[in-house]
């Protein structure tokens, strides 16, 4: 997954949206330093909002200077990716990388 997440990076820009809370943040990014190459990373714990919170998915298209259809949001719950469509955003509940990526492929044409 990490491999195909870096090769989506060459089309189009790439955050990613956790619930994480802050004194947990550091560690993570110390034990995934493939998340530094990321356009955004936002941890829950950080932005003062977790998902399904409209705020978090808010923060993510402030930070990244977008609208929020401009983002193909997916998360492996479905609560998550209901919020993120409230708010505007192209939300998709994962399951798989084989699953994932024509849903991808479909959604890029269009960016």
């Amino acid at each position: 997954m990490i491999t195909y997440v870096r090769t989506l990076r060459d089309r189009v820009r790439v955050a990613l949206l956790s619930n994480i809370p802050s004194d947990h943040a550091d560690a993570f990014l110390a034990a995934r330093p493939w998340l530094n190459d990321l356009d955004h990373v936002a941890f829950s714990g950080r932005i003062g909002a977790a998902k399904p919170d409209p705020a978090s998915f808010h923060h993510c298209v402030t930070a990244l200077h977008a609208a929020p259809a401009d983002f193909l949001f997916v998360d492996d719950r479905e609560e998550n990716a209901r919020a993120a469509q409230a708010v505007g955003m192209n939300g998709h509940v994962f399951g798989s990388r084989a699953e994932l990526a024509p849903v991808v492929d479909a959604w890029l044409p269009s960016r």
